[in-house]
């Protein structure tokens, strides 16, 4: 491979956040590869590679890891994005609802963690960011969602304790709620509702997909050199409010 830049690849990069971030790699100077199910936005953008990928398929995540390695030598730069979720009560959610979320969310990222981190770990250096959420904390009607969230926490950080004196560095990025296709749906499908939202990030607006493909950018960076084991929330403000106003005094 003559190609000299260093090697990212986004899972679930095809769209949404994980395209914004795959966008921002390429303008820091990185080959980006887009690992998804789909083709998505990367149909006609030469400026981003596309390859199949399925995080659930334990052998398949492999072996298209050392598929990359072999076609472009090494990788630099793993992002684990990769994510869905299902909108139901607890006492009405299904197995097979839990277990595909968890499969996707948690089992994926592991999947994608270990490949990558085998291949970095024997280059003797490599950068992985793996997206959590403020969901983390809990979030009514989408357990198995903020389950796996919470649980992507904790890998990152076992995973930053384990790899960092081998010269691999493993953070997290915690987005709080993104203006994208996907929250757009949410809102007109009435499974979310804009106002509420608004009225509980002090920002008083959205993050804008970009904004969280920044602070991946950070993070990869050597200006991130000495973080490990991390998770940089990018909320507006989200986790540090409890959605109490303060109270006025009255007038005198």
């Amino acid at each position: 491979m003559s190609d000299s830049r260093r090697v990212a690849v986004v899972t679930g990069g095809a769209a949404g956040i994980g395209w914004s971030i795959g966008q921002r790699l390429v303008a820091d100077g990185y080959l980006v590869i887009a690992a998804d199910v789909v083709a998505g936005l990367t149909e006609g953008d030469s400026s981003i590679l596309w390859r199949e990928l399925d995080v659930t398929d334990h052998a398949h995540v492999s072996t298209v890891f050392d598929e990359i390695v072999t076609e472009f030598g090494r990788i630099d730069v793993l992002i684990n994005n990769a994510g869905i979720q299902r909108h139901r009560s607890l006492e009405e959610l299904t197995w097979s609802e839990w277990e595909t979320v968890v499969n996707v969310n948690l089992h994926g990222v592991f999947n994608t963690l270990q490949a990558g981190g085998r291949h970095m770990l024997a280059q003797g250096e490599g950068r992985i960011v793996n997206i959590s959420s403020v969901a983390a904390r809990g979030s009514a009607g989408r357990a198995p969602y903020a389950t796996t969230k919470a649980a992507v926490i904790g890998l990152t950080s076992t995973a930053g304790a384990e790899w960092a004196s081998r010269g691999v560095r493993v953070n997290a990025v915690a987005p709080g709620y993104v203006d994208t296709g996907v929250f757009r749906e949410g809102i007109a499908a009435g499974t979310l509702n804009i106002d509420t939202i608004l009225s509980r990030i002090p920002a008083k607006r959205l993050a804008d997909a970009s904004e969280v493909a920044a602070a991946v950018s950070f993070l990869v960076s050597d200006g991130a050199s000495y973080m490990n084991g991390q998770t940089l929330y990018v909320d507006g403000g989200f986790m540090v409010d409890y959605g109490i106003p303060l109270a006025k005094k009255p007038s005198s």
